[in-house]
Formats: structure tokens, sequence, C-alpha cells
């Protein structure tokens, strides 16, 4: 059989504190010496550190550049909306797809002012029954438009109507378009006055 020996473990406890007091007086040194400076006793505790904000600093103004000049990108005659601006395009060709659209800050021929659909249903009435109701619903939405009466006016209108095939395909939408003859323009006619 193995025996054991057993010792008290108050001899251990006892023994800890003893170990530390002789490490203590061999090094000259208090046990507030191990403490941290700020919990030394009579230490002044330090002021917490201030936050100081210092002015951001501005950016340079650098001279602002010229925007570049967006060159027209054909759309489809059917992605074209009221507000769309267009360049020069084929207007003495029978049928129009595509035209070229450009930003309306940019110089541009033409501007859609108004859209709105021919009030008319069954089969084509013909081209010139169409050219003469776009041109009728054109003029009349222009003075809403510029503030004068077309007919007292230096700006002239272009309908874009429905072809035969649009018509059959249920297409009545009208774009009417407003141009200054000779010259392009930069931005909107409306309220132009003129």
């Amino acid at each position: 059989m193995l025996s054991e020996l057993r010792r008290s473990p108050y001899g251990r406890l006892v023994l800890g504190p003893v170990v530390v007091g002789a490490a203590l007086s061999l090094t000259a040194c208090s046990p507030e010496m191990l403490l941290p400076p700020a919990l030394r006793p009579g230490a002044e505790v330090a002021p917490s550190p201030e936050t100081v904000e210092t002015p951001a600093e501005t950016p340079e103004e650098t001279p602002a550049e010229s925007p570049v000049p967006m060159d027209p990108e054909d759309t489809d005659v059917f992605d074209i909306f009221l507000g769309d601006c267009l360049t020069e395009f084929g207007e003495d060709e029978d049928e129009i797809s595509s035209v070229p659209k450009i930003d309306c800050a940019e110089p541009h021929v033409y501007e859609v002012y108004h859209v709105e659909n021919i009030d008319e249903s069954g089969d084509y009435p013909g081209q010139d029954s169409v050219s003469t109701s776009s041109q009728e619903l054109c003029e009349a939405e222009f003075e809403n438009f510029v503030g004068v009466d077309y007919y007292s006016s230096a700006l002239y209108i272009l309908p874009l109507f429905p072809t035969a095939a649009g018509w059959d395909a249920g297409d009545r939408e009208v774009l009417c378009l407003i141009y200054e003859p000779d010259t392009d323009t930069s931005g909107t006619l409306a309220g132009s006055n003129r």
C-alpha cells in the first residue's frame, strides 16, 4: 500500500506572502512601487486628454473644366419623349425610324415640346389626313409652350406622326418638334415669347 504524505494547505498560504515580502525587502521597494503611477498614494491624477478640433483642410478650387460636347446618339423614334432634343435628320424622308438625340444643353435643331395621340380609330385615314391632324395638335399647344401664337412667332413646328404601318400596329402618337430656322438652339425654347 502506498502512503501519501499530507501537508496542511496553511503552510502554502503563509509561504506566498513571506516570499513576496522577502523579495520586496531585497529590492528596497515598497508595495506601492508595484502599482501604476496613477494609483500610488498621493499621486496626482492627470486630466483626461481633451479633444481639440483642427480646422478641416479646404480643398483647393480647381478651375471648372468645360464639359466635352456630346455627340448625338441615334435613337429609335419610339424612345423619344417630351423635352428631348434632336439634331438635324432627314425630315424629307417618307419614313423615319431613328433620330439623332442630344442633350438639350448642347446646340440642337429640334426640341420635343408636346406629345399627344390622334384621337381616331379604324383604318389608316391617309397621310394627308394624319398630317393635317398632327399639324393642328401641334399648333394648338404652341402658344402654351412658347408664349405667343404660332402665326405671330418666328419659330416653326415639325410634327412627326405615324405611318400607315405604324397606324395598323396601333401607333397614334404625334411628336411636336419646335425649331428656329437657320440656327441651332442651346437650352429650351419654352417661354421664349418669339
